[in-house]
């Protein structure tokens, strides 16, 4: 009985973080309350204090749970050696997009992130989520300097200006996309979207 009342509860708080998630991709973080998410999630406003003391608690759990992002985008890679970096980037970079594009949960954590939070106080900052779910500095470090030492793109390339300009490059596209996603087939575009960038990284100064 202990078993099933544990595997309840744990069953009670991932309805509650996933009505969150949909609740806060669509009306905001800010104006969505603890009680719009029980009342959505069809529950008592004391069961979902049992579970998170607050909306910070909440929203923090949602961005905890999402490690599980970069590896999913390495199963789906076809090149899993590191023999050439540039097009292993231009993969991760396809499947990526891809992913976010057909995955309708990605996409609503994305929604969060970029249009519908107002970061403050306790909660995780857009960096830090961003490193977590899809954008990690450091790897991206890492696989420009082995690009770098294999000859695959320019030895004086600015490691720290490159890494902010894909950035920016990816997220005002995945930005743009999430407005007004019918002017831009991301699952479909996405190899030219990435190939843009390739052209960008090897002409790099």
């Amino acid at each position: 009985m202990a078993r099933k009342t544990k595997s309840e509860a744990l069953k009670t708080r991932q309805h509650l973080i996933d009505v969150a998630i949909t609740l806060f991709a669509k009306k905001g973080v800010s104006t969505t309350t603890l009680a719009d998410i029980a009342d959505a999630a069809g529950m008592t406003r004391g069961a979902i204090y049992w579970h998170f003391d607050s909306k910070v608690s909440l929203f923090n759990e949602i961005w905890n749970l999402q490690s599980s992002f970069a590896l999913e985008i390495r199963r789906k890679l076809k090149t899993q050696t590191h023999d050439n970096d540039l097009q292993l980037f231009r993969e991760i970079i396809i499947e990526t997009l891809k992913f976010i594009s057909t995955d309708h949960r990605q996409r609503e954590l994305l929604q969060i992130l970029y249009h519908s939070c107002e970061f403050n106080g306790e909660m995780y900052s857009e960096r830090e989520i961003r490193e977590r779910i899809w954008f990690n500095r450091e790897r991206m470090k890492k696989l420009l300097r082995n690009c770098i030492s294999k000859g695959l793109i320019p030895v004086n390339t600015n490691i720290e200006l490159m890494i902010t300009i894909i950035h920016g490059y990816l997220s005002g596209i995945v930005k743009n996309w999430l407005m007004r996603p019918e002017n831009l087939n991301l699952n479909e575009q996405a190899p030219e979207i990435a190939d843009n960038l390739l052209v960008m990284l090897r002409k790099s100064a």
